[in-house]
């Protein structure tokens, strides 16, 4: 399941050394070097797309799945899913200002998530701009293309999200100062290259991907993202289509069981759960998630977790989370715990995340993939999209599949209006500590009311995020998100 995403190092890697050593008998400018002579064959192209889908593991997006993954800072510690479990100090002032919604405009956070994605983007569009030039087999390049436009929408679709306008590039830049005079583009923009993106790309990937592949996008994959954009442009009638033929394809179901969806245990072909994930893999490669050791409660020894190095409170579940589960939900006990055994066999009362538990000798180093995209959140967004345009009789079966997994009763009966509520529950327990709760409840226009309802400092400008100061410093046409 692995084995794709060992070739990360060896490519990055590869790649700083292709940037920085030194040909003395023809030397040429280094972002030229870049382009004219690595991008030539089928495996330089194919390298190069690794290196994009290398870009997840930023501390801008999802990092090494520990408390440098600005994405889940973002999307669940500023909502009412978890708050920060650590003792407040300088270090980590920056993650306190999203806990106590009072964030500054040189958050180190905000910063490397706009950072990180442009990062991803530009790797991206330097393959897509080599591409035309390329001499291999047709196949190929259609396929390394579509890859880059679904990796493109995927990093634009969380920019979009998070900061509303932002800079639309669609072509490399060399000049390390050029995107300094690069203007905010309207969301509307920003969502029209999204689209027409992933529709290339779910027309262009592969319909499978073999295990030696794990971790690359297919065309459901592809599908999805787009179901997922057009709920977000609050177009239904378009992402029910989407949506449904990852359903009918059968590549996917929910027979995987919920805690053995986010086990290292499991193989690449019998998860049929997750559409997407950022893989890691453990064994000192540079390749292992720390995301398991930061989550233990602060400051605990890793020992008693079954690994090294001691907590980092990171994501620590609220009551109200925990409280929102109910009776019986086979997922609380899989996402979470309440309490943990001191080493002097006492019982100490504190709420931690158990969902990317993996027990293991190396602190840092765990083997659990973080998923981007779930059948199961597949199954809510069609019914979401059927109930938004008054299906909601035909909506409880893709609801019920979700909650029987779960050992829940079915849902029936619902008006439209309290089915909308019971999918809004479902998502958040379903989805929890996955980076959705916060998208959820922008997106449904939820958010302001649920937080200021459970004594959250939310203010409407809270449903973006400002604009790093180091980009308005660097960059006189950005302005900033009002609020802020």
């Amino acid at each position: 399941m692995k084995a794709f995403f060992i070739k990360y190092t060896a490519v990055i890697l590869f790649l700083t050394l292709l940037s920085s050593c030194e040909d003395f008998l023809n030397e040429v400018p280094q972002t030229a070097r870049s382009a004219e002579n690595f991008y030539k064959t089928a495996a330089d192209f194919n390298n190069a797309v690794i290196g994009a889908y290398a870009n997840f593991k930023n501390p801008g997006l999802y990092g090494n799945g520990g408390t440098n993954a600005s994405m889940l800072w973002l999307t669940e510690v500023t909502s009412d899913n978890s708050t920060h479990g650590a003792t407040k100090a300088v270090s980590n002032l920056s993650q306190f200002e999203l806990d106590e919604f009072n964030i500054s405009l040189s958050n180190t956070v905000t910063t490397a998530a706009w950072t990180g994605h442009y990062i991803g983007i530009g790797r991206v569009n330097t393959i897509l701009d080599q591409l035309p030039n390329a001499t291999f087999e047709e196949p190929l390049k259609v396929r390394y293309e579509a890859e880059a436009r679904f990796l493109r929408a995927f990093n634009y679709f969380n920019l979009v999200r998070l900061f509303g306008d932002v800079q639309l590039i669609q072509n490399s830049i060399d000049n390390p100062y050029g995107t300094n005079t690069i203007a905010r583009t309207s969301a509307d923009a920003v969502y029209d290259l999204i689209i027409s993106d992933l529709i290339v790309a779910e027309n262009n990937l592969p319909a499978t991907i073999p295990a030696t592949e794990a971790g690359r996008a297919s065309k459901w994959a592809a599908k999805a993202l787009l179901g997922k954009v057009y709920l977000t442009r609050n177009q239904p009638e378009l992402a029910a289509p989407k949506l449904n033929e990852v359903i009918l394809s059968g590549q996917f179901n929910l027979s995987t069981g919920y805690a053995a969806t986010f086990s290292p245990a499991t193989s690449y072909a019998n998860n049929k759960d997750v559409i997407l994930a950022v893989q890691y893999k453990t064994g000192l490669v540079g390749q292992g998630s720390a995301l398991w050791s930061d989550l233990i409660p602060w400051g605990i020894p890793g020992t008693l977790f079954g690994t090294t190095g001691s907590g980092g409170g990171f994501m620590q579940p609220t009551e109200d989370m925990e409280k929102a589960y109910e009776p019986g939900d086979l997922r609380k006990d899989a996402s979470m715990q309440s309490t943990y055994t001191a080493a002097n066999g006492t019982l100490v009362n504190v709420r931690y995340v158990v969902k990317y538990k993996q027990t293991g000798p190396q602190s840092g180093d765990a083997d659990t993939d973080f998923p981007l995209l779930r059948y199961a959140d597949v199954l809510l967004m069609y019914a979401e999209a059927l109930n938004t345009q008054g299906q909601t009789a035909a909506a409880e079966p893709f609801l019920n599949q979700v909650r029987t997994r779960a050992g829940l009763p079915e849902k029936t009966g619902l008006s439209q209006a309290d089915f909308a509520l019971a999918l809004e529950q479902e998502r958040r327990v379903e989805l929890a500590f996955e980076g959705h709760r916060w998208f959820d409840l922008v997106r449904t226009g939820r958010y302001l009311p649920v937080m200021t309802t459970k004594g959250y400092a939310v203010k409407e400008f809270h449903r973006l995020f400002p604009i790093p100061q180091r980009e308005t410093d660097l960059n006189s046409q950005l302005t900033q998100n009002p609020g802020y």
